[in-house]
């Protein structure tokens, strides 16, 4: 192990430290840092024969996790893209990789990349979130507000199954359509079924959940505004004051 310690050392100029942390296995503290500033952690150990194992013991997932969390199917999905799409393993989140003297070099700037790709997960949290929209939408529906049972993907019309609401609640006998818009697309889409609900005459209330309101056309909140009896803004509003509005629904 000490020869190919010096291996690493060399091929580095001589520009990092290693430390042993437990009985065979060493860090290498490398000048190699996230967008944040903090250093990768990176760790070496030896396997059978010429075999190495560079590993970061689950410390790119858990700095990941203080201001992000892989909290939803979707986003462990992303995460395994990651690893997979840069030929490393992940156990109990520790993301490892195996490699050989001849190659050590090219793999340990692999590896460090590929922890770096990890970490920015954070940096592009807006953009994740905004593309988890519908799942994290689904989710916190079946989880939180089940008691309300939801029906999803219903036709208010049966014969206009180009006018879907996303999911029906009936929370005092009269169906309450909930539909999400992440989009102008579905912003107008929405308008046109609510319009069309009324104009088949149904006792419904409509419930719009936005990915974020703001970013919409004004002429495009203001059509929606007028058709829809109820809107949240963002997806934390909904989660904050659903319930409420579900049980004043009901009374």
């Amino acid at each position: 192990m000490n020869e190919i310690l010096k291996h690493i050392n060399r091929s580095f100029n001589n520009k990092i430290n290693i430390r042993e942390k437990r009985p065979g296995i060493y860090q290498l503290i490398l000048p190699i840092f996230h967008e944040d500033g903090d250093m990768i952690d990176l760790f070496i150990e030896q396997e059978d024969g010429k075999i190495y194992r560079l590993s970061d013991y689950g410390m790119t997932i858990m700095r990941l996790s203080y201001s992000y969390e892989i909290d939803t199917i979707r986003k462990e999905s992303i995460l395994q893209k990651i690893i997979s799409e840069n030929l490393l393993s992940e156990e109990n989140g520790n993301i490892y990789y195996y490699t050989k003297p001849e190659s050590l070099y090219s793999d340990i700037l692999h590896v460090c990349q590929s922890y770096m790709k990890i970490g920015s997960m954070r940096y592009f949290k807006r953009e994740v979130i905004e593309s988890l929209f519908y799942e994290m939408l689904d989710e916190f529906i079946q989880r939180d507000l089940v008691d309300f049972k939801p029906q999803q993907n219903v036709l208010p019309i049966p014969e206009r199954d180009d006018l879907e609401a996303d999911y029906k609640f009936t929370p005092n006998g009269r169906p309450v359509y909930l539909f999400g818009v992440k989009d102008i697309s579905k912003a107008r889409l929405t308008t046109i079924s609510c319009l069309e609900y009324q104009r088949a005459d149904l006792r419904f209330s409509s419930l719009i959940v936005h990915s974020d309101f703001d970013k919409l056309p004004k002429k495009d909140r203001s059509r929606l505004t007028n058709a829809c009896d109820k809107q949240f803004t963002t997806l934390d509003d909904f989660k904050s004051n659903s319930r409420k509005y579900l049980e004043r629904e009901s009374r």
